[in-house]
C-alpha cells in the first residue's frame, strides 16, 4: 500500500481590507496647502489607499504623487458653481469605494458635501487652510454655512484665528477643531550649506540677504515688502531682496520695483523646486501678507534657522507669540515698521542668531509633520471606527 505523506497546512493570513480616503483640491500647483496634501498622502498610506481627485486640471505636482503610485483624477470643471461636480465626486467614490472624503478649502468641501449627501455612507473631513484676504465673511457664506455645518465629519481649521473667523461665518462651534500644520525639520543647515545656496543666488557672504517665498498673490502684500525694501536700502546700500515664488502679481510687483528705483537689489527668482537649498543663504526671512493659515514657508525658515520678521495676522502669532520662538511681528500694511524690525536685527547679529535658534526648537516642539499627520490619522480611524 502507498503511504500519503499527512499535509501539513499554515494558517492562511487575509489582510483587513483598507480604508480608502480621497483628498479633494482646487488642484496640485505648487503651494503651502498642496504641499501638506501631497505629504498627508506619502505619509498615510501604510494605512489607507489614497486617491487625489482635483476639482480643476491636474497642476504641477500630480506627476510626484502619480510617481509614489498614487491616483490623481481631473475633472476640469467649467467656471461658476457646478453641482454636477458633487455627482461625479460620488460616482467616482462609488466606483472606487471611497470611505472618506478630505476636502482642502472651501469650494472642495462644498462639492464634497453634495457627495457625501448623495452617497450617506461616506465620511467628510474638511480642512480650512486660509482666506484670500482679511475681509469679513461674504453675506452668502453666512447664509449657507449652517446648512454646511450638517454632515457626518468633522470641520478643521489649521489656527485657532481661523476657527474664530469660520465661527463668524457661521459654521457650527461644535463642529470646527484645529489641527496646525506641520513640516519635516529635516537636519539644521551648515556654514557650507549657507555658502552653496549663496552661491546659487550669486551674493557674497557679505551681501545682506532678505528673503520672501511665496506665491504672488494679492494676500501676500509684496508691493508693502518692496516699499520697505526701498527704506532699508537708503541704510544699507548692499541689502538684497531675493523673492522666490511665481503667481498672478508677478507683473504687478515687477512694477513697483521699477517704480521704487529697485531694479539692481530685488530678484524675483520665480518659482523654485529646491526652497530648503536657498533658504540658508537669508540672514533675514519676511513674511508681508494681509492674511495667513500657518504659513509653510515660515515653518520652512523656522527649519533653516533663519530669524523672521512676519505680519501678526492669522494664524503667524500662534506660531510666533514673542522673539523668544522665532521671530518679530509688526502690523500688516506698514512699510514703515516693517523696514523698522529688518533695520533692527541687521544691526544685530547676536538677536538674529538667537532668534533663529529659538525658531528652530520651536518648529521642532510643536510643528513637526509627524504631529499633524499623525492628527489627521486619529481623525479618520475616529469617524471609520
Amino acid at each position: 500500500m502507498r503511504m500519503v505523506a499527512e499535509a501539513t497546512w499554515a494558517p492562511v493570513r487575509i489582510a483587513a481590507p483598507t480604508a480608502h480616503v480621497m483628498q479633494v483640491v482646487l488642484r496640485m500647483t505648487p503651494g503651502g496647502t498642496e504641499r501638506l496634501v501631497l505629504e498627508i498622502c506619502k505619509r498615510v498610506r501604510e494605512d489607507f489607499t489614497v486617491t487625489v481627485c482635483c476639482l480643476d486640471d491636474e497642476g504641477e505636482w500630480a506627476a510626484d504623487l502619480r510617481a509614489e503610485g498614487i491616483e490623481v483624477i481631473a475633472l476640469r470643471r467649467q467656471s461658476g458653481f457646478r453641482p454636477g461636480v458633487g455627482r461625479r465626486i460620488a460616482a467616482l467614490a462609488e466606483e472606487r469605494h471611497v470611505d472618506l472624503l478630505h476636502c482642502h478649502q472651501y469650494s472642495p468641501f462644498v462639492y464634497g458635501w453634495i457627495a457625501s449627501q448623495l452617497k450617506r455612507r461616506l465620511k467628510l473631513v474638511y480642512t480650512e487652510h486660509g482666506r484670500l484676504s482679511d475681509a469679513p465673511p461674504s453675506w452668502k457664506r453666512r447664509l449657507v454655512n449652517p446648512v454646511l455645518s450638517h454632515f457626518n465629519g468633522e470641520i478643521v481649521a489649521v489656527s485657532h484665528e481661523l476657527r474664530d473667523y469660520m465661527l463668524t461665518s457661521r459654521f457650527a462651534a461644535g463642529r470646527v477643531g484645529v489641527i496646525h500644520n506641520g513640516i519635516e525639520p529635516g537636519p539644521a543647515p551648515s556654514r557650507a550649506d549657507r555658502l552653496r545656496a549663496r552661491r546659487l543666488l550669486g551674493v557674497d557672504d557679505a551681501t545682506f540677504v532678505v528673503m520672501a517665498v511665496a506665491r504672488l498673490d494679492p494676500v501676500k502684500d509684496l508691493p508693502t515688502l518692496v516699499d520697505a525694501f526701498a527704506i532699508v536700502r537708503r541704510q544699507l546700500p548692499h541689502a538684497r531682496l531675493v523673492i522666490v515664488g511665481d503667481g498672478p502679481e508677478r507683473a504687478r510687483l515687477e512694477t513697483c520695483v521699477d517704480a521704487a528705483n529697485l531694479g539692481g537689489s530685488v530678484d524675483i527668482i520665480g518659482y523654485h523646486a529646491g526652497v530648503r537649498q536657498l533658504l540658508p543663504a537669508a540672514d533675514l526671512y519676511v513674511s508681508s501678507s494681509i492674511s495667513e493659515g500657518i504659513s509653510i514657508t515660515i515653518l520652512e525658515a523656522m527649519a533653516a534657522k533663519v530669524p523672521v520678521v512676519a505680519t501678526a495676522v492669522g494664524g503667524t502669532p500662534e506660531v510666533l507669540p514673542t522673539a523668544d520662538d522665532g521671530g518679530i511681528l509688526v502690523p500688516s500694511r506698514d512699510p514703515g515698521r516693517l523696514a523698522a524690525a529688518i533695520l533692527s536685527l541687521e544691526r544685530d547679529p547676536a538677536m538674529r542668531a538667537a532668534i533663529a535658534a529659538a525658531g528652530r526648537r520651536r518648529l521642532e516642539a510643536d510643528f513637526t509633520l509627524n504631529r499633524m499627520v499623525g492628527d489627521y490619522v486619529r481623525t479618520y480611524r475616529r469617524l471609520l471606527d
